[in-house]
């Protein structure tokens, strides 16, 4: 996985939805949501269908920043349910396929060697780890059984 990622600002949540409202699940309950989406949310599949329990475990992941496990058979959905909770939120997520290209340096990041007024400088290039803290988006991590184990 090589690629450039840029530095954003991390905007926080700036209004609440009813989930009962926006995911059809009986529920009093209200999650923040952002207005508007930015590049990273996913696309919305209007005729998704949503299991309860999985949505407001997910939900509860979304509202109190709490990590959530989705487990399940190869290919019924898991990813893309979490994905289709973030499109309806417009929270900014992002799978991460954990196969075995994927390196800790990728997720962490690593030093680079670059050239600044002339002269070759070291300077550390963020992973995608502390770049989806610093913007606040939701990670996916794919496949999580299939990684590397130094990962």
């Amino acid at each position: 996985m090589t690629q450039t990622l840029e530095q954003e600002t991390a905007p926080l949540p700036d209004i609440k939805i009813s989930v009962s409202q926006v995911f059809g699940i009986e529920a009093d309950l209200e999650v923040p949501a952002y207005a508007k989406p930015n590049d990273h949310v996913p696309d919305l599949d209007d005729s998704y269908v949503f299991d309860r329990q999985t949505t407001l475990a997910i939900l509860a992941g979304f509202a109190h920043n709490r990590r959530v496990m989705v487990q399940g058979y190869h290919g019924t959905g898991k990813s893309t349910h979490i994905e289709q909770v973030a499109a309806r939120l417009n929270w900014p997520c992002v799978r991460v396929n954990l196969d075995s290209h994927i390196s800790r340096i990728d997720l962490v990041g690593k030093d680079a060697i670059v050239v600044r007024d002339g002269k070759q400088v070291t300077e550390f290039r963020e992973g995608i780890l502390p770049w989806a803290l610093q913007t606040n988006t939701a990670l996916v991590f794919d496949e999580y059984d299939a990684g590397r184990p130094d990962v």
